[in-house]
């Protein structure tokens, strides 16, 4: 989805910008062929084509002032528009103007230049081929003009909108990570506490009962020189101190056992 936006947003405008300086060169050699303006009108169409064809590459490296070169590529229009004979489909380049300096600038400082981009189209019109038809065919480019440019913006909000929402996708995977290490970190925290409370119940419990067991056993050991009919009392003692013992450490297991 993301290519064929591309495709139709920002190349469509360029390969269009592309067609309409061809057919600007090929009228220019036309109509100049037999005339002394055939070699300064194919310098001027020259550098504002090399200047519209590198833009692609040159604007990601280089921070040029856009004002320079929307003056640079006017300044090419404006003698391409004074040249006698007229050259009628010149009025076409402020089209690509426009659409650059609306891609390239701020809202406000582009609809600056896109008003002198139309008093300037308007006026090379008039005096090249007179008020009325200057006028119609002023209109009629500002009109394709306008199309384009909208077209532009469209495609620009579109661009903003899918960057916005994969920023906001890249910061929810970031924060289900971050929620996925906290849930691994609480895990093994909880299980640290309960391995803790583990230790602890048997060093409380059955450690005590293993230390009664023994203490038991002692006494035995001793009632069988001293007193032996004792004897058989301590070792009910401890099978039943060995037997709680058991007992508390089934207990222990179970817990320790996952649950289903």
């Amino acid at each position: 989805m993301s290519g064929t936006i591309k495709i139709q947003g920002y190349w469509g405008s360029y390969l269009f910008g592309v067609l309409l300086i061809a057919t600007v060169a090929i009228r220019l050699v036309i109509l100049y062929s037999d005339q002394s303006n055939l070699i300064p009108a194919t310098v001027a169409i020259t550098i504002f084509a090399l200047f519209y064809l590198l833009e692609p590459v040159l604007s990601p490296r280089l921070t040029w002032p856009w004002h320079v070169y929307l003056a640079l590529q006017t300044g090419m229009v404006m003698v391409l528009g004074n040249m006698r004979p007229f050259l009628d489909v010149v009025g076409g380049l402020f089209i690509l103007l426009s659409i650059q300096a609306t891609r390239s600038l701020i809202p406000k400082t582009a609809l600056i230049w896109n008003i002198l981009f139309v008093i300037l189209l308007t006026s090379t019109m008039i005096l090249g081929a007179g008020f009325v038809d200057g006028i119609v065919v002023g209109m009629l480019i500002v009109a394709i003009g306008i199309f384009m440019v909208s077209y532009e913006l469209l495609y620009t909000q579109t661009k903003a909108n899918r960057d916005e929402s994969q920023r906001f996708l890249d910061e929810l995977k970031t924060a289900h990570q971050q929620l996925q290490e906290f849930a691994s970190q609480a895990e093994e925290l909880i299980a640290a506490n309960e391995r803790s409370r583990l230790a602890r119940e048997l060093h409380d419990s059955v450690g005590q009962m293993i230390f009664s067991a023994t203490l038991t056993t002692r006494s035995a050991q001793l009632l069988t020189e001293k007193d032996p009919s004792r004897v058989l009392e301590q070792l009910d003692r401890l099978q039943e101190i060995t037997e709680d013992a058991l007992s508390e450490l089934r207990s222990l297991i179970e817990q320790l056992r996952p649950q289903a």
